[in-house]
């Protein structure tokens, strides 16, 4: 009996290891140190050289592609969201709510769905969110990791009005805290948020 067990546990390792290898392709990658999170906009690094974003075209939901170069002249907070990654699912009603309170003439949140199956992005999207404020765009992640690092989701860039990744943050935010209206006010402002206390 207690040979059995130890030949039993024997072939489960190998399919355990296996199934936790196949998983963590899809799940939200790890943080390293050097890169915290503590779910606020403190966590954002600001870049010392900026970015500069050449041409990149989505696609919205009808097909038609779009280019974030439409947005060149407001700050953008750019989200890489995918359905099957729990924050991001969490986090995307917040920037809904987020685009509702601040987007304008002057700010833009745009999220751009990761996932290889466009319905399940829609159905996640529009179906069981019902997110009103923010546009459905999508992009395959092949493509988007030629200029962004696509490696963990949730990501947020903070793009400035000259189309340059200046922030970035590669995790979950509270957008709905007092702390994430101020963030944008005074990236609004021309200015970089405080460093926090």
């Amino acid at each position: 009996m207690q040979r059995s067990s130890r030949n039993l546990t024997r072939r489960l390792i190998p399919c355990l290891l296996l199934a936790a290898a196949l998983y963590s392709t899809q799940a939200p990658a790890y943080h390293e140190a050097s890169e915290p999170s503590d779910g606020t906009v403190d966590s954002f690094r600001w870049l010392q050289q900026p970015l500069p974003l050449s041409e990149i075209s989505v696609a919205q939901w009808s097909g038609k592609r779009v280019s974030l170069s439409r947005y060149k002249g407001k700050i953008v907070l750019l989200n890489f969201w995918a359905a099957w990654c729990p924050p991001c699912v969490r986090e995307l009603p917040a920037l809904d709510r987020l685009q509702q309170r601040q987007g304008g003439e002057q700010f833009s949140v745009v999220a751009i769905s990761l996932d290889s199956s466009p319905q399940a992005a829609r159905e996640m999207f529009v179906d069981r969110l019902a997110l009103e404020h923010l546009d459905f765009l999508l992009e395959p992640a092949e493509q988007l990791g030629k200029h962004l690092p696509v490696d963990v989701l949730p990501s947020n860039f903070i793009i400035d009005r000259d189309g340059r990744v200046i922030g970035v943050l590669r995790s979950f935010v509270d957008w709905d805290s007092p702390a994430a209206d101020e963030f944008i006010e005074h990236l609004l402002d021309g200015s970089l948020p405080p460093p926090p206390n």
